[in-house]
């Protein structure tokens, strides 16, 4: 991250930000009496904002790492007590995640908010232009987390200034209303003040230009169609103009399948670090905005490392890591075969064979039994004590089955959380970088924030659900992502086929970025108001087989899955007639009275006596 280090260093001990519960920064910082004095102060305020969000973690990864693995796609191994209760409708008032992310929000918006409050200060110094432009980045970075605010706190104080000793006391404003404040504060004349693209070899994909400046409003607008109808017109506009600009700036990175759906061998293993790996990163064109990690800039405090762990928990303990997070049973299951068809209607599908004939985002994005990881063998079955190491020619303990010390899929585990792990952030470049190993939590790598395929997937869905949407570009933009997919395009014209295949596509093209969770709350079911995360967060996580029977046998329920390409199980279902072998490894419970939105942290109703506990709670 190339953020003027010299001007952050001195800015991100203690901007002045008096929140809701007085304490979310130090008061000995930057006075807001007399800062931002030059211009080079006020993008120091900025670069300030943008490097907070790299500050969000949870048990040291980045939280859109977190948020997939409790849904119904994505599962964690369980020895955070505190992820369990995300899923089991749990989540405490005093829980550590919900005050971090509700402290996050404003100590970020208090850091933009510094510098928008005195802004004018600085007309001489800055053109129109620069005015405009530093004032939208602004925004951007504030609204980002104010969005999510919504999402995860429903009604929240809006600041939109630094707020002083004498006047924090203010009641929460009603969701929406803040969610048309975020929107109609960002018009198209200061947006477009932003260069399209930021000088990428200055500042990498740290900060946003026109194209994620749209984007964002694109995603905003997305995210609250639902309670507004009118929003899919402003999200499906917002990314055609991003879109547009992109062009000749930004192109999908294309995806090497030359190794997917294979088993184990010399010749090579699934990858798509050109994408998502250090390299990827740095030098595809495909990102349009990533929180970027840079050890050097962190204060090496236990609140600021600036480094992440989420390598550590993704891979395999074989390999050093933590076997942590990872795919469901379900998950992989819905994932369509090379025909389009999913496992239930393609006849490439071979329950002996099942990573044959797969969607290439299978093994391109998730690691399973029989593949191949750093050069190592991965196999989760007791029959392998031993796995092969391609790199040293010789066979070495398997840490990846069940053994003596350590459980099959307990809180430490040795399998991982449902018998998978994400592959998608596993780059040998990064691994050799840490010393051939992921046991070290000093991880680097960019965490995705925006690229040009959720654009492309944003304007899909607007043009899919609103009055009068362009059902063909809505089509043509799901099967720019399936060619570069290697899938086949579909043919569908009808509003219920296309939203199908959409669904399709977010789940599996954006897995484990931190969308599903945000998704399902607000996909509509049934036709009605009824959600989606009321189904398939009150239904079982299955696990493939029980230490006790497990001999490295397949999994083999044989999953319905409905048109949100969500998969049930149904013991009486095999695939080979005998007896059910996999377990439930979790019970999620979603109450849509009370978990769609975390409660209020205890520590601001203590403090602000005019804000409200959210219901239920």
């Amino acid at each position: 991250m190339k953020l003027y280090k010299n001007i952050a260093g001195i800015l991100l001990g203690g901007l002045l930000f008096a929140g809701c519960s007085l304490d979310y920064e130090y008061l000995n910082g930057p006075s807001s009496g007399t800062f931002p004095a030059t211009k080079d102060e006020a993008y120091g305020g900025l670069y300030a904002a943008y490097k907070n969000i790299s500050a969000l973690t949870f048990a040291g990864t980045p939280i859109a790492g977190v948020f997939d693995n409790v849904t119904d796609i994505g599962a964690s191994r369980g020895a955070q007590t505190a992820l369990i209760n995300m899923i089991t409708s749990n989540i405490s008032t005093e829980a550590s995640q919900v005050s971090a992310l509700y402290k996050a929000i404003y100590k970020t918006a208090g850091r933009a908010n510094l510098v928008l409050d005195n802004l004018d200060r600085l007309r001489d110094q800055l053109s129109d232009e620069e005015y405009n432009a530093l004032k939208v980045e602004l925004l951007l970075v504030r609204d980002y987390y104010y969005e999510i605010g919504a999402q995860m706190f429903g009604d929240m104080i809006f600041a939109d200034h630094c707020m002083s000793l004498s006047d924090y006391l203010y009641p929460r404003s009603a969701y929406m209303n803040n969610v048309h404040r975020i929107i109609d504060e960002l018009p198209d004349n200061i947006i477009d003040c932003l260069p399209v693209q930021h000088d990428k070899s200055r500042y990498g994909t740290a900060r946003l230009g026109r194209v994620g400046a749209y984007g964002l409003k694109a995603r905003f607008a997305l995210h609250w169609a639902h309670e507004d109808p009118a929003l899919w017109a402003e999200a499906a506009r917002c990314a055609h103009k991003a879109l547009e600009l992109a062009k000749g700036v930004y192109e999908l990175e294309p995806y090497d399948i030359s190794f997917c759906g294979e088993d184990h061998s010399d010749a090579g293993e699934p990858s798509a670090a050109n994408l998502f790996g250090l390299n990827g990163h740095a030098n595809s064109r495909e990102w349009i905005w990533a929180s970027q990690y840079n050890k050097e800039l962190g204060d090496n405090t236990a609140d600021d490392k600036n480094t992440h762990n989420a390598s550590n928990y993704a891979a395999p303990r074989t390999l050093g890591g933590a076997d942590y997070y990872g795919p469901t049973q379900a998950f992989i299951d819905a994932i369509q075969c090379i025909d389009g068809k999913s496992i239930l209607e393609s006849a490439l599908y071979d329950y002996a064979h099942p990573w044959k004939n797969r969607d290439p985002r299978l093994d391109l994005f998730c690691l399973r039994p029989g593949a191949r990881i750093m050069g190592v063998q991965f196999e989760t079955s007791n029959k392998f004590s031993k796995v092969y190491d391609y790199n040293q020619k010789k066979e070495i303990s398997n840490m990846d089955c069940p053994s003596a010390t350590k459980g099959e899929y307990g809180p430490n585990a040795s399998k991982g959380p449902a018998g998978y792990l994400w592959r998608k952030y596993l780059d040998k470049a990064d691994y050799e970088r840490l010393g051939n190993t992921f046991s070290n939590n000093v991880n680097e790598l960019s965490y995705p924030l925006m690229r040009l395929a959720e654009l492309y997937l944003t304007e899909a869905e607007a043009n899919i659900e609103m009055e009068n949407g362009d059902l063909a570009l809505a089509r043509e933009d799901i099967n720019v992502i399936r060619r570069r997919a290697h899938m086949p395009e579909i043919k569908e014209t009808s509003r219920e086929g296309l939203r199908k295949a959409l669904r399709y596509e977010r789940m599996v093209e954006l897995c484990n970025e931190g969308f599903r969770w945000f998704d399902i709350r607000r996909w509509q079911i049934d036709g009605g108001d009824k959600r989606l995360a009321e189904k398939v967060m009150n239904e079982p996580i299955y696990a493939p087989g029980n230490i006790d029977k497990y001999d490295g046998m397949l999994p083999n329920g044989k999953p319905v899955i409905d048109e949100n390409w969500h998969c049930s199980y149904d013991p009486t279902r095999t695939w080979d007639g005998k007896e059910f072998n996999m377990r439930i490894f979790k019970q999620p419970k979603y109450d849509p009275e009370k978990d769609i939105h975390w409660p209020i942290p205890a520590a601001e109703l203590r403090a602000n006596p005019l804000i409200e506990q959210n219901p239920h709670y």
